[in-house]
């Protein structure tokens, strides 16, 4: 240490009986350059406790680097604390897998973010029911959720899998903005069910997964009244028999997700255009449009993006009913009869389209594809008309490459084949977990 320069520190010797430069002397690159080495998290923490100098390098080097965290990147609480002292404050989401097993930890860790993340908007919590021997519980199974309620600024709540404990629990909740629920516990009665959406006048989306308890999805017509801001509902594993969605007088923005490609009724639809008079953006994955029915999403005519994986083949063209569409991603439950004409024909008809995606069941030959970007070339003169195509279909090389050079001098038509997407198809990730079980 003393040859370091840190004898005063660790040896009990005076910095000035040291002759010569100062570890502590090095300028602020050498001391990055240190931490760099130290690939572990616990050992860059360690050498920031080592002295105030090495404290402030590390909360710079950790920045904003921790805004979206983790309960599994650190095992001990005291790590955490010293953790969210540097940057706490840069934290906005924090996810949390939740169970009998961890509780010890979790308690005390959300507590430290109460204390610590004055900026924490978003928490996705994981309930996991363990069957296992585990350390005693804590009596009040909803403990958890009131040590959520005391973070300052939560105002995105995802919840996994949670129990009727929990699930009773968020009427309290009244500053949330994003409510994602994925699983609704079936020993849930119907009155809770209604009661734990008190209180959610601020909430602008709403995120419900009905896993196995599908036929709850027939009391959503009932939530109507306490989401009067709702912009934005996700429904999924639902019922598709149910044929009422509400007076959700705000809504611009609707998600049908189906674990098994299956039809919504005729009268659900109905519904959705005589409750919601500005629907902007449709998503149905994994349900099928018959044909009799694609009159009634061509009724929802200020439609900026739709978004559909079981769309009939003979109804292509049809869409150019929505002179609105900006979004347009289709795979089709047949092979559409003349892809290359249907396709110019809509977009003729659609002038802001500006995304057109074929997903990747979409059957189209090549020497179609070929004569629809020729076409589209000479269609789409304007520069300022910009149009993505997004060909999900095409996966050899070869061809994407031929592709790619027939639009190769055409700065307003660009072409992608690896999934891209604009704003309005980017997919819904609000509650997806990536580090979760790292």
């Amino acid at each position: 240490m003393d040859k370091l320069g840190l004898g005063c520190l660790f040896g009990g010797k005076t910095q000035e009986s040291i002759r010569g430069p100062s570890f502590l002397d090095l300028n602020y690159e050498c001391y990055l350059e240190i931490f760099s080495y130290l690939t572990a998290l616990e050992d860059q923490l360690n050498l920031g406790r080592a002295h105030p100098l090495f404290r402030d390098v590390l909360k710079d080097l950790l920045g904003t680097r921790y805004g979206k965290i983790n309960v599994r990147i650190l095992k001990t609480i005291p790590d955490w604390e010293f953790l969210l002292q540097l940057c706490g404050s840069e934290v906005a989401r924090c996810e949390v897998p939740h169970g009998r097993w961890d509780e010890p930890f979790n308690y005390p860790f959300l507590s430290l973010l109460g204390r610590h993340c004055p900026n924490l908007r978003q928490a996705v919590i994981i309930f996991m029911h363990a069957v296992t021997e585990t350390p005693p519980e804590i009596p009040d199974r909803g403990y958890v959720m009131q040590l959520l309620l005391e973070l300052p600024s939560l105002t995105d709540l995802t919840l996994i899998d949670a129990r009727s404990a929990q699930l009773e629990q968020l009427r309290h909740f009244t500053k949330l903005q994003t409510l994602d629920l994925d699983g609704i516990d079936s020993n849930l009665s119907d009155l809770a069910f209604q009661q734990m959406f008190e209180n959610k006048d601020k909430v602008r989306r709403l995120l419900l997964n009905f896993g196995r308890d599908r036929r709850r999805s027939h009391q959503v017509p009932q939530l109507a009244e306490k989401f009067p801001s709702l912009a934005h509902l996700t429904l999924e594993n639902f019922d598709v028999n149910f044929s009422d969605l509400g007076d959700f007088k705000a809504l611009q923005s609707l998600r049908l997700i189906s674990r098994w490609i299956a039809e919504v009724s005729n009268d659900f639809y109905r519904s959705v255009a005589r409750r919601t008079g500005d629907l902007q953006n449709l998503q149905l994955i994994s349900v099928r449009v018959r044909s009799d029915q694609v009159h009634h999403i061509l009724s929802f005519s200020r439609l900026r993006a739709l978004d559909c994986d079981n769309w009939p083949a003979q109804s292509v063209d049809q869409l150019g009913q929505l002179p609105e569409l900006e979004c347009l991603a289709l795979d089709c439950i047949d092979s559409p009869a003349n892809a290359s004409r249907q396709l110019l024909s809509l977009i003729t008809s659609c002038l802001k389209l500006n995304h057109l995606k074929l997903g990747k069941r979409w059957q189209m030959p090549l020497e179609d594809v070929n004569r629809f970007l020729e076409k589209l070339a000479d269609l789409r003169m304007d520069p300022k008309n910009k149009l993505l195509l997004s060909f999900d279909f095409i996966k050899t090389a070869d061809t994407q490459k031929k592709i790619k050079n027939i639009l190769i001098d055409l700065d307003h038509l660009r072409v992608s084949f690896d999934g891209a997407t604009c704003h309005h198809c980017q997919p819904d990730t609000h509650s997806k977990c990536d580090t979760i079980f790292d």
